[in-house]
């Protein structure tokens, strides 16, 4: 008889990051439920509250891009969540480096000319594609796990139709009806949350 999984609230942070790394079905979901207070309350203090939410969401960005790879460097028998703070803090570090950096390149603080209506429109692209991927981190967390999973092995790890098949044991077909249904749930939850950027067709 098969033994059942063990639920993820009982699993020791080892196994959790063993699941993490090996793409188990949930693993990143109870990852996220058991240590995201944590890893914000350690921007959020580092910071002084500000920039939060945009060091938040590219702290998850980055795990997501990198496959995880902190994970990869923890030393098992180590405690995670003092590990995981330090990583948040150095990313912190470099996040602000790399602000001060554009700001500077840009002129930092200095007057500027006033922008053409081009110009203008350019920022204000930029920042709404800023919020939109805010929105889309939030839409992704609240998917089912196999929809998760597929947005984030075609979005962010930008992999192709044949790895991800093999990954998830799946013909490429079944995969094509899968991954379209899971994008299809996922602008759909995109949509709930910022109506604003898809206005009702005319």
């Amino acid at each position: 008889m098969a033994r059942a999984p063990t639920p993820p609230a009982e699993l020791s942070d080892i196994q959790l990051v063993d699941n993490v790394l090996q793409g188990a079905p949930g693993a990143i979901d109870a990852f996220y439920h058991r240590h995201s207070r944590l890893i914000y309350h350690c921007i959020r203090s580092r910071t002084g509250g500000q920039d939060v939410d945009d060091i938040f969401q590219a702290f998850f960005e980055r795990l997501l891009k990198t496959g995880f790879r902190p994970l990869q460097l923890w030393q098992r028998g180590s405690s995670l969540p003092v590990y995981l703070s330090s990583v948040v803090r150095n990313f912190v570090t470099d996040f602000h480096r790399s602000k001060r950096m554009r700001e500077e390149a840009v002129g930092g603080t200095m007057e500027l000319e006033p922008l053409s209506g081009a110009e203008a429109e350019t920022i204000t692209a930029t920042t709404h594609l800023k919020e939109l991927r805010h929105i889309g981190i939030r839409a992704w967390a609240v998917l089912e796990a196999r929809d998760r999973r597929l947005v984030c092995d075609r979005l962010h790890r930008d992999l192709d139709n044949e790895t991800i098949a093999n990954r998830l044991k799946l013909s490429v077909g079944a995969l094509r009806t899968a991954m379209s249904r899971a994008q299809a749930r996922y602008l759909a939850q995109v949509r709930q949350l910022a109506p604003e950027f898809f206005p009702d067709k005319a």
